[in-house]
């Protein structure tokens, strides 16, 4: 199946879904109540059901890569998505949020383009009528904040200049990195603890946050890869400790603990690590990224 094939399919299969709950909103108001009653049964049933199933990947290596490969599928990454089993990286999210309030900001004259994602950040460059001084310049530039920081979850918003300045690229942006890339050596990855690693074209920004590393975990000859971000407040975890016979990390910050080869977050159950696949080829650590 080609991915042409699958995002026709896709469409096909949205725009019916769409179809039929515009027709159920026109019931009248008993109707309307139990058609989206089944639609949330029907939902909820699905969504433990993907859940069962990514739990189990999970649990085994073989079928945690088999699980990353399938999110690869924009049918399978949508559908993990609305039932709330994967979240969307940042970047997407802050796209999403910029393309709710762009056609309004474009009826006005204005324009914003989104630059980075480094979370909590967003960095924005805009122009138009959102730039200046002026009182509509002023609204439509919180009509930005207020949707990037409520829609996406971000905390706080910059605004880089006009005119081109070099900037930190998000990994997120970098729509290329969709294949195996090749990490450090595993001698280079400390057994029981996290290294930084910075994939080809990344540099360390000197940060604290240093948001373009990727943190490498390693118990034994096991190794995993997650965005350098605590999923609690976005902080490094280059810091973190690692109980190797208990296999759990402990963000240096705010304690948060997680599953040091899943990212499964033990402190709350609602968040993880940003994962990507990683395996042991030899004496080399490969990195998918991207995903």
């Amino acid at each position: 199946m080609t991915t042409e094939t699958t995002a026709g399919e896709l469409d096909a299969a949205a725009r019916r879904v769409d179809t039929a709950v515009e027709r159920a909103e026109l019931l009248d108001a008993p109707s309307r109540r139990v058609a989206m009653d089944l639609k949330a049964a029907v939902e909820g049933f699905h969504r433990e059901g993907l859940l069962r199933v990514v739990r189990r990947l999970k649990e085994d290596p073989r079928g945690k890569e088999l699980l990353f490969e399938l999110v690869d599928d924009p049918v399978v990454y949508a559908l993990l998505v609305m039932h709330g089993i994967v979240r969307a990286d940042p970047m997407t999210l802050a796209q999403q949020a910029l393309d709710e309030v762009r056609p309004y900001l474009e009826s006005h004259g204005g324009g914003v383009e989104l630059i980075a994602v480094e979370p909590p950040v967003a960095k924005v460059r805009l122009s138009g009528a959102c730039s200046g001084c002026s009182q509509s310049a002023t609204t439509l530039r919180e009509l930005v904040e207020t949707a990037l920081i409520t829609r996406a979850g971000l905390e706080r918003v910059e605004v880089v200049p006009d005119e081109p300045a070099p900037v930190t690229i998000g990994l997120g942006s970098i729509s290329v990195r969709t294949q195996w890339t090749k990490g450090p050596e595993l001698a280079e990855v400390a057994d029981g603890r996290v290294t930084l690693w910075h994939p080809p074209g990344v540099t360390a920004t000197g940060a604290p946050s240093d948001p373009g590393a990727i943190a490498l975990v390693r118990i034994g000859d096991q190794v995993s890869a997650y965005r350098n971000a605590c999923a609690h407040a976005g902080f490094s975890l280059e810091r973190a400790m690692v109980d190797g016979e208990g296999a759990v990390l402990t963000c240096p910050w705010h304690g948060y603990k997680y599953q040091a080869l899943t990212g499964e977050c033990i402190s709350a159950g609602d968040k993880r690590l940003d994962a990507y696949p990683a395996r042991v080829d030899g004496d080399r650590v490969w990195v998918r990224l991207g995903t």
